[in-house]
């Protein structure tokens, strides 16, 4: 997969990017009912994030990258599936402990849940 980024700032080694999200949610006739095309009317339409400077980069230029497909993969289920799996997985864990209390139960469900965010954040750079 490849995406063209525009360099906005260089600072101290590093380039700030933006990124247009080119998501067909504008132009589908089912919008209007689609959980995805409502969120997409709220929320910006483009990502900054940082990179490290490339040579001969400079402010206003256009760069593309590219990620293999078993990387965006493994990052989907990073984000996706591991907070899904950590909220069963504490769930499971809180019923072994706790089988009477099903108030704890769910909490050591999102406890787990949350967990996982954090964790995703601290580790997909």
């Amino acid at each position: 997969m490849k995406e063209q980024f525009e360099v906005i700032e260089i600072e101290n080694q590093t380039m700030k990017l933006k990124v247009n999200r080119s998501s067909g949610c504008h132009s589908c006739e089912a919008r209007s009912g689609c959980g995805t095309g409502i969120l997409a009317n709220y929320f910006e339409q483009y990502t900054l994030f940082n990179k490290p400077l490339q040579s001969g980069a400079t402010v206003g230029d256009f760069i593309t990258l590219e990620i293999s497909s078993n990387e965006l993969f493994y990052r989907a289920f990073q984000l996706y599936m591991l907070p899904l799996l950590a909220l069963f997985a504490g769930g499971m864990l809180g019923n072994m402990l706790y089988p009477a209390l099903e108030g704890v139960q769910i909490l050591l469900a999102f406890v787990g849940f949350f967990a996982s965010l954090l964790l995703t954040k601290y580790f997909v750079k």
